[in-house]
């Protein structure tokens, strides 16, 4: 008996683009309230890999390009280099808690 796990996996891959489109968006407005370079538009590219991540996700679901080297390339690499980029962006901006709270 196998699960379909798969309609879990693309929930849970837009739950993490919602959750980065968040920090895009507060990011923004707290680089235009602090006058930082607007580095928040990488929050936009790590959005763009996730969604390939997904795409590769749903492509694999229906069976078509079962390589692993093509999971690998379409979806693995995608999503740590969108998760990397989205953890440097958002410690670039927000940072600035942990050292009010080491004070």
């Amino acid at each position: 008996m196998s699960v379909p796990v798969t309609p879990l996996g693309v929930i849970g891959l837009i739950a993490v683009i919602y959750l980065v489109y968040i920090f895009a968006n507060l990011s923004q407005r707290l680089g235009a309230v602090t006058k930082m370079r607007p580095h928040f538009r990488f929050f936009y590219l790590a959005m763009a890999l996730l969604g390939v991540s997904m795409l590769a996700r749903v492509v694999r679901s229906n069976g078509l390009l079962n390589s692993p080297f093509f999971y690998l390339a379409t979806y693995h690499l995608p999503f740590v280099i969108a998760i990397a980029i989205s953890v440097g962006v958002a410690w670039y901006y927000w940072s600035w808690l942990f050292k009010e709270k080491l004070a």
